[in-house]
């Protein structure tokens, strides 16, 4: 078990290191299954947090949305949703057929009659993740990030449950970048991204 205090700060991130080879926002996620039996607890006197990780999860995208939350357990646990799109979605130049939005917890695209993408691409090459911070660097490296600016992003699927004033909760990861509707989106505990040049963790 690890316990950490969620990230409050609102400062600029520290670089960790610096890496100079190119992201690669072609190529599919990469996960793995992960059944170590440990778990994450935050824990203050109105909330406690189970963090259950399910799979290893590391993603090479750009950021086509982001949107930040500040009320309801929700936010407290997960304060920052990212729209990452991959493959021929994060080509440039092809922002001109789509665009994303988010709120509410979801996100949403609309795309021209002339584009060359199709629900089913949009759909296997997006994703809306809730971010749950490691540390507070990784939160402050979050907040900084801007559209299309290209991530890569490595950490765990998770699975949440535990208590918000006095109710129970639980969300719950999805583990398929094919699925769509509700429960679809990914519940993404991140120890590290990478933006550009920069690496946080």
């Amino acid at each position: 078990q690890i316990i950490f205090l969620f990230p409050t700060g609102c400062e600029r991130p520290q670089v960790s290191s610096e890496e100079f080879s190119e992201i690669d926002v072609s190529q599919e996620p990469l996960q793995n299954k992960y059944a170590s039996g440990d778990r994450i607890i935050e824990k203050d006197k109105d909330s406690e947090f189970i963090i259950t990780p399910v799979a290893e999860y590391k993603i090479a995208a750009i950021v086509v949305s982001k949107k930040s939350y500040h009320y309801g357990w929700h936010a407290e646990i997960a304060p920052v949703d990212l729209a990452l799109a991959w493959g021929k979605l994060a080509e440039p130049g092809n922002d001109k057929y789509i665009s994303f939005s988010q709120g509410d917890r979801w996100y949403f695209y609309e795309y021209e009659e002339d584009s060359p993408f199709n629900d089913n691409y949009v759909i296997t090459h997006s994703s809306n993740n809730h971010v749950i911070p490691a540390d507070e660097n990784i939160y402050r490296a979050v907040k900084t990030l801007k559209k299309k600016e290209r991530v890569l992003i490595e950490g765990f699927l998770v699975n949440v449950a535990g208590r918000y004033k006095g109710g129970n909760l639980w969300w719950n990861s999805s583990l398929s970048r094919s699925d769509s509707g509700d429960g679809s989106c990914e519940v993404l505990y991140v120890k590290k991204i990478r933006v550009g040049t920069k690496v946080y963790e």
